[in-house]
């Protein structure tokens, strides 16, 4: 939902450049945006929506002081990847098949 977001006009709400490319060949396209159901539209909308509150309030916590976050339940969240701040420490935790297979998306896509 997440890359798919990206092909939306409301995708300033949350921009994830690692989206797409952790899909690999996996990853929607724009023509999908537009088969879209309003369900599918409503969940996509909640998951951004979601994501954006998240890193906001993360965003005032590290304002505070705050040097780690942790990330349960990651799949294939992307903020490790994203993190803007040099000094936080970003744990993720998830079922070691869950953690490996997103290591292998991660080496696949190119990514560091």
């Amino acid at each position: 939902m997440r890359a798919l977001h990206q092909f939306s006009p409301q995708a300033a709400l949350f921009r994830d450049p690692y989206a797409l490319p952790i899909l690999g060949e996996a990853a929607p396209n724009a023509g999908e945006l537009s088969r879209e159901d309003e369900h599918g539209r409503r969940m996509r909308l909640f998951v951004a929506s979601r994501a954006r509150l998240a890193e906001d309030w993360l965003a005032a916590a590290v304002r505070r002081g705050v040097a780690q976050v942790v990330v349960l339940g990651a799949g294939l969240d992307t903020f490790a990847l994203r993190n803007p701040y040099p000094d936080l420490a970003v744990f993720e935790v998830d079922h070691p098949a869950t953690q490996a297979w997103k290591r292998q998306r991660i080496a696949e896509a190119g990514l560091a």
